[in-house]
């Protein structure tokens, strides 16, 4: 008995662990940072809309149906969002997932922003407009 604990505490002490890499660490926070908004422009929506809030360089919120985050990468009017993690809770094929199938394809196509104290609006890379927002004042959420 004492040999085989000996045996796999030598094995444990022996046994090779996978290189780590660092932890990403949180960069620096983007200029929408502490922002929050709702979607404005698309007339089929749900009567909540779709949401993002913005906090550090990450995004999430509501997209009709679902909860979302992503990362997010801004220099000046340049706005891109990371791969966007998305619930997947059971909507049907209503008004809500419809707001959520306008949405998520906005975050995709989104490359710019113009945005002041009240309005935020993402433009794709010809710089359309392709989604409009306006601030979401504390305790207006969904």
């Amino acid at each position: 008995m004492r040999s085989a604990l000996f045996a796999l505490l030598l094995l444990g002490a022996c046994a090779q662990t996978a290189p780590t890499t660092p932890t990403a660490t949180s960069g620096a926070s983007i200029q929408l940072s502490g922002t929050k908004w709702r979607r404005v422009d698309d007339t089929n929506a749900n009567p909540h809309g779709a949401t993002m809030d913005f906090e550090g360089n990450r995004a999430s919120g509501y997209t009709g149906c679902n909860r979302w985050t992503a990362d997010v990468t801004q220099n000046g009017e340049e706005l891109r969002f990371g791969m966007v993690a998305v619930t997947e809770m059971h909507c049907g094929a209503g008004v809500q997932m419809a707001t959520e199938r306008s949405f998520l394809p906005a975050l995709a196509a989104a490359r710019y922003a113009h945005y002041d104290r009240d309005a935020l609006v993402l433009l794709d890379a010809r710089q359309n407009v392709i989604a409009e927002f306006n601030s979401e004042l504390p305790g207006d959420s969904e």
